[in-house]
């Protein structure tokens, strides 16, 4: 009997141990994840990057409060308070996913509503300009989509003898081709498919002032750097041995000279959303080398970013998001410090390629984003952030552009045929007026063409990219 009994128990409390068992694997079934910045974040207009040394998701609503969930733990952040999801937080291949929490995703919402700080300006409604370009250059020697970004460096002497460099993204021939003003292009380097360029002046090699263009190099996955020569328009390749990005495939780029610490930075985006910022140095044996200095990873597909190097901001283009404001400096901060404008199909379409600076007199000028997605090119104001106005390029002697990558603009002006800058644009199918398509090229504008177009002109200024100051 005794023996019964002890069997009975023992039976028991096994049946009690499953039944308990089978409850907690229920409860955990149940349990449903949702992506974090897919479902709860961008729907709000909200921030968030990706910070990989912590792997966690760093969020700021749009009245300024920051939040952070991490992976693997079921704690998260908002503000100052501390909250708990029903279970940990899990990654999915690149998508962070959270518990369904109702509490976790009202309490964001009420944040969100009780006030727009993280917006930088109300934006008014769009209005829409036509311009025509008067110079194309010449045709990609390859079909296709090759061509992609612009940037104008300014001779230091004779503005004439200024240069368009631009990327192509077709190799061996392609790379880094250059053309002078009347669009001839008198210059290729094959040395991979390159994305986007940037060049900046006054850089320190050998002991020397030297200008250089730098490139993303999506065949070697690295930063190129090249030296131009203003007496022979020609490039030279001083790329050192340590420029080789962590992300898995090269994309967007732009250059940042810091006025705040006199150092030079390559600014790396990424198709799933990463960014890189490297310092670039002298190696000491002719060739510039680099060293990681900051690194995140922002909500979605990223390519376009440029830096004022005045106010030491970027600004960087999620494709299908937003245009957020960074500040510029390695220790500047994971997060945006404001949301320029939100890509809702009013004054931006998706895709948003292309930004670019104008500079103007006494700290003022404008941001240009390409809005791929209308062939339009949108102006907002340097300095608040304000829209401006929208405009087009129509078909002329020359045809119009569409479906717009990379942009460039230059407020100095490129000796006689260029007095007031250019704004420069790839296009994207090169019509011909027999009807035929070429191959893709770029377009210019006179800059005075698009700012005599609004109701409410823009600046006409000849900043000397040479002589910025820290602002």
């Amino acid at each position: 009997m005794v023996s019964f009994k002890k069997t009975f128990v023992i039976l028991l409390s096994l049946a009690l141990l499953l039944q308990v068992s089978s409850i907690a694997i229920a409860a955990e079934e149940e349990i449903e994840y949702v992506p974090l910045q897919e479902e709860v974040l961008n729907p709000l207009g909200a921030a968030s990057v990706w910070d990989v040394n912590t792997q966690s998701i760093l969020f700021k609503l749009r009245n300024g409060m920051t939040g952070k969930v991490t992976v693997g733990s079921d704690q998260y952040e908002l503000g100052t308070q501390v909250g708990r999801f029903p279970a940990a937080v899990q990654l999915d291949g690149s998508i962070m996913m959270i518990p369904e929490d109702d509490d976790f995703v009202k309490a964001v919402n009420l944040q969100n509503a009780s006030a727009n700080i993280l917006d930088i300006a109300h934006q008014p409604p769009a209005s829409l300009i036509e311009v025509k370009a008067n110079l194309e250059t010449e045709p990609s020697a390859q079909s296709g989509d090759s061509i992609d970004d612009p940037s104008i460096w300014i001779h230091p002497n004779d503005g004439n003898k200024s240069l368009i460099i631009g990327a192509n993204k077709k190799a061996n021939p392609g790379g880094i081709e250059v053309y002078n003003l009347d669009g001839n292009r008198i210059g290729a380097y094959g040395v991979g498919k390159m994305n986007n360029v940037d060049v900046r002046y006054n850089f320190m090699l050998n002991g020397q002032k030297v200008d250089i263009a730098a490139s993303t190099n999506r065949t070697t996955n690295t930063i190129n750097i090249f030296i131009i020569n203003p007496d022979t328009s020609e490039l030279t390749e001083v790329t050192g041995d340590h420029l080789e990005s962590n992300m898995e495939e090269v994309y967007g780029f732009g250059l940042y000279q810091s006025h705040r610490s006199g150092k030079m930075y390559g600014l790396i985006t990424g198709k799933e959303g990463e960014f890189e910022q490297w310092e670039l140095y002298d190696n000491g044996n002719g060739k510039v080398d680099g060293k990681l200095v900051r690194e995140l990873k922002i909500g979605s597909v990223t390519e376009g970013i440029v830096a004022d190097d005045e106010y030491g901001k970027f600004y960087v283009a999620e494709e299908n998001v937003a245009i957020w404001k960074y500040n510029a400096e390695p220790d500047g901060g994971l997060l945006p410090e404001a949301k320029i404008d939100t890509v809702d199909g009013i004054r931006l379409t998706e895709d948003v390629e292309g930004v670019t600076i104008y500079y103007g007199k006494n700290g003022e000028g404008y941001l240009i984003a390409s809005s791929q997605g209308s062939d339009r090119y949108v102006i907002y104001d340097r300095k608040s952030g304000t829209y401006l106005t929208t405009f087009m390029i129509v078909d002329g002697d020359i045809d119009g552009t569409s479906e717009t990558d990379g942009i460039d603009v230059q407020s100095f002006g490129l000796g006689d045929k260029y007095p007031n800058g250019i704004f420069i644009t790839q296009d994207n199918t090169n019509a011909q007026s027999d009807g035929s398509i070429a191959n893709q090229n770029f377009k210019i504008v006179p800059w005075e063409d698009i700012a005599k177009a609004p109701k409410k002109k823009l600046k006409i200024d000849n900043q000397n990219p040479r002589q910025l100051k820290k602002r």
